[in-house]
């Protein structure tokens, strides 16, 4: 992937990211407002309601201002509601021409409502009230209803919720300020997330860049060599197919070759794609295993090595017979390339727990800790030369992988005192 596409899959990114926490944040802050909102008022709205519905407390309200006349009698207080501030809540009795009748019974704050005007039009309603006076504005939340009396005509209660307002301007602010820093903040996570989030997209770029060039280059010997033989042919054209069996035999390796090749690329291919479909049936591995090594024990025998098979705690496993047979195949063929005479290959059959474990030890050559990392990474060969002479691509030990982890197990491999090498496989029974 070259840079420029780089830096604009990761400006794209960052874009999304930045553009998702800003609608996050957003959406909470107004959810968050709107929800306080609603429930500030509540409070003082249910304590009004209570009073309109409570007939004593304006009936006291009156009683009181009918006695203000009697100066000892001037201080007397209706009983508090349980629900209601008093402190901040006031009855206002009106007559019909708009005039407050209990002025001397409101006091002093009375100098704060001169600016109050009966409103009707609203009956029996909460509605909210503005006063303005020399000092402040003085916010309430009104309740008026008509009164049947000769002298009072309407009756008002009034609940000052200026505190409330001012709490709700400050809360506003530190949301908004909360959000704002957050956001400022998630403009850092979001260029680390999208350098997070190139990660994997670079990597497998770069896998997929790495596969393509040496597939090219595992293909091109052999494409290479079967040209020219092919050629030789035409430069002599009198030559009878017996003069020129060497080149025709070397030409059709090479397409063996090449058929192989193709077959072991398209099954990665096809587990890349997840389309490598398991076909699992239930299967006896000691019998499985007996008739598996039977051509490499033979094949070791004209070699001079030791193969020796162990099946005596084999258990019955559900796993798809041609894929696993294929990987002990690749493991079994490797074993025999990298042994010399003399050496021994083993492979020991058993169950732990609920996992059927395979091992295939073989005492030739050990294997590095560098190489162990890298073993089953695709095209990976650690002697290049030898493996030209084995005629490997680096391609088994991948696919072995793959189809072992198609089959929710796993392969590895560990040296063996004092050389040689282990492949362990450990696959689930069910």
């Amino acid at each position: 992937m070259n840079k420029t596409l780089s830096r604009k899959q990761r400006r794209n990114f960052f874009l999304m990211n930045v553009s998702a926490f800003a609608v996050i944040f957003v959406f909470l802050g107004m959810i968050i407002l709107q929800l306080l909102s609603q429930t500030a008022y509540r409070e003082t709205d249910q304590s009004i309601t209570e009073m309109n519905h409570n007939p004593e407390f304006i009936q006291q309200e009156i009683a009181r201002y009918r006695d203000d006349s009697f100066p000892e009698n001037f201080h007397k207080e209706p009983p508090k509601s349980p629900s209601s501030n008093r402190f901040n809540t006031q009855i206002i009795l009106w007559s019909k021409d708009g005039e407050i009748l209990n002025k001397d019974a409101i006091g002093g704050r009375f100098s704060q409502m001169e600016n109050l005007r009966l409103q009707t039009s609203q009956l029996e309603e909460i509605q909210t009230v503005t006063i303005q006076d020399d000092e402040d504005e003085l916010v309430f939340h009104s309740l008026t209803k008509e009164y049947a009396d000769n002298e009072i005509a309407y009756v008002q209660i009034l609940s000052n919720v200026n505190q409330i307002q001012h709490s709700l301007t400050n809360f506003r602010a530190i949301v908004v300020g909360c959000m704002i820093v957050f956001w400022l903040l998630s403009i850092g996570i979001s260029y680390w997330l999208s350098a997070v989030s190139m990660k994997p997209i670079l990597k497998a770029w770069q896998k997929q860049q790495e596969f393509v060039e040496n597939a090219s280059h595992e293909l091109r010997t052999p494409l290479t060599i079967i040209q020219n033989r092919l050629e030789s042919l035409f430069r002599k054209p009198d030559q009878t197919i017996l003069e020129e069996s060497e080149n025709i035999a070397q030409a059709l390796n090479e397409t063996r070759r090449l058929t192989g090749l193709t077959a072991d690329l398209l099954t990665i291919a096809r587990s890349d794609a997840n389309q490598l479909m398991l076909e699992k049936e239930a299967v006896e591995t000691e019998a499985f295993l007996t008739d598996l090594v039977v051509p490499f024990q033979e094949m070791a025998e004209l070699e001079g090595k030791v193969f020796t098979l162990d099946v005596a705690n084999s258990p019955t496993v559900v796993i798809d017979r041609k894929k696993v047979y294929q990987v002990i195949v690749i493991l079994l063929d490797n074993a025999l390339k990298y042994t010399k005479q003399g050496d021994t290959i083993e492979v020991i059959s058993t169950k732990r727990s609920k996992l059927w474990e395979l091992h295939v030890k073989n005492t030739g050559p050990s294997i590095s800790k560098e190489a162990q990392e890298h073993l089953f990474d695709r095209f990976y060969r650690e002697d290049r030369s030898r493996s030209k002479e084995t005629g490997g691509y680096g391609l088994g030990l991948a696919i072995a992988k793959q189809i072992i982890e198609e089959h929710q197990g796993s392969i590895t491999v560990k040296d063996v005192n004092p050389h040689g090498a282990d492949f362990c496989i450990q696959l689930p029974l069910n």
